[in-house]
C-alpha cells in the first residue's frame, strides 16, 4: 500500500465509525452508517441466521470487535452487514439473538392475539360449515 492511500483510508475507516448507528426494534436491525455516502440497511430479525463476533490480534489490541449478520439465501463470506466498533459488541448480539428468540416463539398478529388461537377459530369455522353442508346433503337426500 503507498503512503499516500493510507491517510485515504484512515480517514473512511473514521468516517464509517464516527457515523454508524444499529438500532434493535421489536421486529428489525436497522444499521445506518457513513457522512459523505449514507448507507441504510434494515434486517428483519426472523431473516438472521447467525451473528458472529470476531477479534483478530490487532482488533484486540485496540479494543475492537467485529459482528457480522448473516441472513438466510445469503452465501458466502460477505456479511449482509459487518460492524466494527459496537460499544459493548456482545451484550449488543445477545439482545439482538434474545429479540430475535422472542419473535420465534410467539408471532402476534396486528389484534395483539396469538396466531395459534386464531387458527384454532378459523378450524372451528370450517367444522362447523362442513357439519352445515353435510346436514343439507343428508335432507336432500332423504327428500322424495
Amino acid at each position: 500500500m503507498s503512503t499516500a492511500a493510507a491517510p485515504l483510508l484512515q480517514a473512511r475507516f473514521a468516517d464509517n465509525l464516527a457515523n454508524m448507528s444499529a438500532k434493535l426494534t421489536k421486529r428489525k436491525l436497522v444499521v445506518r452508517r457513513g457522512l459523505l455516502t449514507r448507507t441504510e440497511n434494515t434486517v428483519p430479525l426472523d431473516k438472521i441466521t447467525d451473528m458472529a463476533l470476531i477479534q483478530g490480534p490487532l482488533m484486540r489490541l485496540f479494543g475492537l470487535k467485529k459482528l457480522k449478520v448473516e441472513t438466510a439465501g445469503q452465501s458466502g463470506n460477505n456479511a449482509l452487514i459487518s460492524l466494527v466498533g459496537i460499544v459493548d459488541a456482545d451484550g449488543f448480539r445477545a439482545a439482538v439473538l434474545a429479540q430475535k428468540e422472542h419473535l420465534d416463539h410467539k408471532e402476534p398478529n396486528s389484534n395483539g392475539h396469538d396466531s395459534n388461537h386464531e387458527q384454532l377459530m378459523l378450524l372451528r369455522e370450517i367444522r362447523s360449515s362442513l357439519v352445515n353442508i353435510e346436514s343439507l346433503l343428508a335432507r336432500e337426500k332423504s327428500a322424495p
